[in-house]
């Protein structure tokens, strides 16, 4: 949501006025609150494709010569309140410098005194795939794979329905269609999208998890214009696939997912697919990927798991934590004749040092095949987070 002034106006009227109306408060007279944000700063050097360009004139540039770029990767700030026994609200900003803007990240009103669901109201994280739902923060990776990115569909306005417990979760809900993080769709308000995703653990215990899921979206676009989009997990580089644009009238996408989490060790893996309706029908398009990834810790950590999400990492020793992760992901752009397949290599070391300070590392290697290659197939990208969380 990009007019913060007209949605934050929105959001206080409404938290005013479930206050106002004596609901939130019938069988509480107290209001709690929680506040906190993060800092996430990131250094990325790499060549090749990911800084692959042309100017004006169409003349190549960037033939695998190396670059270095800083950014204040994202900036944030959170307020939350239980609002009585039933009741609670969030409402979260977000700065990113790539933008030059502050968003609405989160902003809802949720309701929990029903026996079978919450019912949650505004705008929140549509609730799709493994990877996308673990908050960036925590993710033991600088950035989501390619193949998670590429069907990414990030927060809408909307209205959901959800449970969980230590067993199982559940969430659907019905949104507006907005725009993508990778995937663009523009012109498209007022169609409507249903998005829900499921998951199970059978085994769930302090050192052992394991978890299997899976995940649907379907959206209503009514000609809006579409096309994927991605910087291959370099989030200062150059895209380096951008398909052609063409009006889309629905998008159905799927996902699976597993993990199992023994001790130090975890393994997650998902996989994608995604059905483009065009309006005219040679248009249309399928897109598929997935990612493997393993980490282990080296002190006596463990990644920790709840209701379906990774959570942050509390290392048990004073000294802090390390981690070594490896990834494999893929995506196949490639259909009519237009875009690419990536293939992306990650190899990385994470330093946390209690729940405040977080380094990474991150080595990506990515390979290219398709109808839009052009002088390059392949780069390297080195890239260092900062993060801090208050």
């Amino acid at each position: 949501m990009k007019n913060i002034t007209g949605f934050f106006s929105i959001y206080t009227a409404l938290v005013f006025g479930l206050l106002g109306t004596g609901l939130a408060v019938a069988e509480s007279d107290h209001i709690e609150y929680e506040y906190g944000g993060s800092i996430l700063y990131d250094v990325d050097d790499f060549d090749g494709v990911y800084n692959f360009d042309k100017d004006a004139e169409g003349i190549d540039k960037g033939q695998g010569e190396g670059d270095r770029v800083s950014e204040l990767r994202r900036g944030q700030l959170y307020l939350k309140a239980a609002i009585g026994k039933d009741w609670s609200t969030k409402l979260q900003l977000g700065y990113n410098e790539a933008r030059g803007s502050t968003e609405v990240k989160d902003a809802y009103i949720r309701y929990k005194g029903w026996d079978f669901a919450n019912i949650t109201i505004g705008q929140d994280k549509e609730p799709f795939g493994m990877d996308l739902m673990t908050a960036l923060k925590n993710s033991s990776a600088i950035e989501k794979s390619v193949a998670s990115r590429a069907f990414s569909i990030g927060r809408n306005l909307g209205v959901n329905f959800s449970a969980a417990n230590k067993g199982y979760s559940w969430s659907v809900g019905v949104y507006e269609v907005g725009e993508y993080d990778s995937v663009n769709v523009q012109e498209s308000g007022g169609n409507l999208a249903v998005t829900g995703r499921f998951t199970l653990s059978p085994i769930n215990s302090d050192r052992q998890v394991l978890h299997f899921g899976g995940s649907f979206s379907t959206r209503n676009l009514e000609s809006a214009e579409f096309e994927v989009e991605s910087n291959a997990e370099v989030q200062t580089a150059m895209d380096v696939l951008d398909t052609r644009n063409f009006a889309a009238d629905s998008i159905d996408q799927y996902g699976l997912e597993s993990a199992w989490i023994k001790d130090r060790l975890a393994l997650t893996g998902e996989a994608f697919y995604q059905d483009v309706k065009a309006d005219l029908s040679t248009d249309s398009a399928v897109y598929s990927g997935y990612y493997l990834q393993g980490s282990l810790f080296l002190s006596d950590d463990s990644l920790r798991y709840k209701k379906g999400r990774f959570s942050t990492v509390k290392p048990t020793a004073d000294s802090g934590a390390w981690q070594l992760v490896a990834r494999r992901s893929y995506l196949d752009a490639e259909d009519n004749q237009d875009g690419l397949e990536i293939r992306n290599t990650m190899l990385g070391v994470n330093y946390y040092y209690r729940k405040t300070i977080k380094l990474m590392l991150n080595y990506t290697r990515t390979q290219l095949t398709g109808y839009d290659v052009e002088a390059l197939d392949s780069g390297d990208a080195v890239s260092l987070r900062a993060q801090y969380r208050f």
